[in-house]
């Protein structure tokens, strides 16, 4: 009987070990980048590594434009055994497509449009164009000649290696849309949360070298005039406003 209670003693303490306590934590973008295209899909040139803003859609000369992020999830120490439960990213906006730094307020007609977050497969650099970081995106949409470093449509590192598919290499299915609209005021905060999302995060938890980032693209992509711009972490830091930054939100247990 002894060795009975004993052996169950253990049994319980091993799995005490071997649970994860819940908890949560909030995470910053570690790089941010927007890579551009022509309307016909042709790489610009330009890249924008260290710019305030990230934009998704097309300006009005229809150039597309993409967004890539990746977050500091090593900094949130989330035990190697937990089950995540939820996370949501969140970026704040600074520039709204046809009405520049003033954003569009209640009371003007805009078109809703549709955030996409999608699995980036390919490893990329954020290179440093756009440095020293404005505190302003107004005229950086276009972003800057690309250089040593950066990544665009074409390179994940200029000017060594590339993108296997022009635009970056990502998974076909989106982890995560939104759909936001018909008003855009300046500071709104877009998010996205959803079960793509968590099985990304628990994957990186059980294989770290799998998680390059996240791609996001707007449904509106081929359409003039239909960008949203977010502050970037640089943004931020230019704003001397933390609450600015690009974060991912995340719960476990």
């Amino acid at each position: 009987m002894k060795s009975f209670k004993t052996g169950v003693a253990l049994f319980l303490l091993c799995g005490f070990v071997t649970t994860a306590s819940a908890g949560s934590a909030t995470v910053y973008a570690t790089q941010d980048a927007m890579i551009f295209a022509t309307s016909g899909g042709a790489d610009t040139g330009n890249a924008s590594g260290k710019g305030p803003g990230m934009f998704a859609g097309a300006d009005g000369q229809s150039n597309k434009k993409r967004t890539l992020i990746t977050f500091d999830l090593a900094s949130a120490s989330i035990p190697s055994n937990a089950i995540i439960d939820s996370v949501t990213m969140t970026l704040v906006v600074g520039q709204v497509a046809g009405y520049g730094g003033s954003g569009c307020p209640s009371g003007c007609t805009y078109t809703s449009r549709t955030i996409r977050v999608y699995h980036l497969t390919t490893a990329w650099n954020e290179g440093s164009s756009g440095s020293p970081t404005s505190s302003s995106m107004s005229g950086t949409g276009q972003g800057w000649t690309i250089g040593s470093g950066d990544t665009s449509w074409t390179y994940t590192n200029y000017s060594g290696s590339q993108w296997t598919t022009l635009g970056g290499d990502f998974n076909a299915t989106e982890i995560a849309s939104s759909t936001f609209g018909p008003t855009f005021p300046l500071g709104m905060t877009c998010t996205w949360s959803s079960a793509g999302m968590v099985t990304d995060v628990q994957n990186w938890l059980s294989t770290p070298s799998s998680y390059k980032g996240w791609l996001i693209k707007s449904d509106l992509e081929t359409s003039g005039t239909s960008f949203l711009g977010w502050w970037t972490k640089d943004g931020a830091t230019a704003n001397n406003n933390n609450a600015l930054r690009p974060k991912l939100d995340i719960t476990w247990h």
